[in-house]
């Protein structure tokens, strides 16, 4: 079997046609093509089921994606073993960053990561909660963290932090006078909110339909960075937890209001992994740094009652071994 033509069929699976893998790998749809007829042929059998707009494997397709998906495991694994024998002085960690959370909560657990191990490459990939999952399960990413991943099977859960849903705004806004607001306090305010079909949205959705209360968003946007600007120009207020915008609420830019009438108890940020992947070494660092983080941010607290909380409020060390699965920015 040719590894190009197993790369071209996993990349076809991967994506959902021919047209989308050749783009990803900028190669030529022909090319592709040919590879996973000859695959096919050496095989005796069809892999793939072409329909109008993407494809399907065939049982005998899923098999050998399963044992391609395996072989790269077991590759990633022996060269785990080996960056841990170098000292690491090379290598790549990948991390999705999905809803309800930035590149900048993070930012002084990467920034302790490189300063330990300057050879290691770190890549970010800001994405959906569904892409999130999406790059966990296809081993895409090696970490990922957001807010509400649902769950599936093939993902599980290292480390999960509670944090409700707050009105965040700059201190000057109405919404940072009162010790807790309602969403019929809300309605009256512009926000900043994210787009329909996100975990967090989601959330609030069910909370207006409960209470026949509906928000206002004048700017709908899946961009965390893009909430947290609006909210610090003073143009609206937006609804986010906590650790979106921990190091503006300590630098007292940002001022975050308990929200009362949301079911937040549940919400939480959530740390994860493929389930029954073995991670490179560099990766397991990493990932050892930033379950310190969350649990830092359980201990932050949020809100109980409709009013804040100065008492540490414990990480969701219940759900550490809870899987999960497919669901896009906040």
């Amino acid at each position: 079997m040719s590894d190009v033509a197993m790369k071209y069929f996993y990349a076809t699976a991967i994506h959902g046609s021919m047209r989308a893998a050749s783009q990803k790998m900028n190669v030529a749809v022909s090319s592709v093509s040919r590879q996973i007829a000859q695959l096919e042929a050496a095989m005796g059998m069809p892999l793939l089921e072409t329909g109008r707009r993407s494809v399907k494997l065939t049982t005998a397709g899923q098999m050998v994606f399963d044992y391609y998906q395996a072989q790269m495991a077991d590759r990633e694994a022996f060269t785990a073993r080996l960056e841990a024998l170098r000292g690491m002085r090379m290598g790549t960690v990948e991390l999705a960053v999905g809803e309800g959370c930035t590149v900048q909560a993070v930012q002084g657990v990467l920034e302790t990561f490189q300063s330990r191990y300057p050879g290691v490459e770190l890549a970010l990939h800001t994405v959906s909660t569904a892409e999130l999952v999406r790059m966990v399960v296809d081993d895409e990413v090696h970490i990922a963290i957001g807010a509400q991943i649902p769950s599936d099977p093939k993902v599980r859960v290292r480390t999960s932090a509670r944090q409700p849903l707050m009105v965040v705004s700059r201190p000057d806004h109405a919404v940072a006078k009162r010790g807790a607001v309602t969403l019929q306090d809300l309605s009256a305010h512009d926000l900043c909110l994210s787009p329909r079909d996100t975990r967090i949205r989601q959330l609030l959705s069910a909370a207006e339909m409960r209470h026949q209360v509906w928000l206002r968003a004048t700017i709908t946007t899946n961009s965390v960075h893009t909430m947290r600007e609006l909210a610090l120009s003073g143009r609206a207020a937006t609804i986010l937890p906590r650790a979106a915008v921990l190091a503006d609420l300590e630098d007292g830019c940002l001022v975050a209001t308990p929200l009362c009438d949301v079911d937040t108890d549940s919400t939480t940020v959530d740390l994860v992994t493929r389930l029954g992947r073995q991670l490179p070494h560099a990766a397991t660092l990493a990932l050892s740094l930033l379950e310190q983080q969350v649990h830092r941010w359980g201990q932050c607290g949020g809100y109980q009652g409709g009013a804040a909380v100065t008492a540490p409020m414990a990480a969701v060390h219940g759900r550490a071994e809870r899987r999960v699965g497919l669901e896009a920015v906040a």
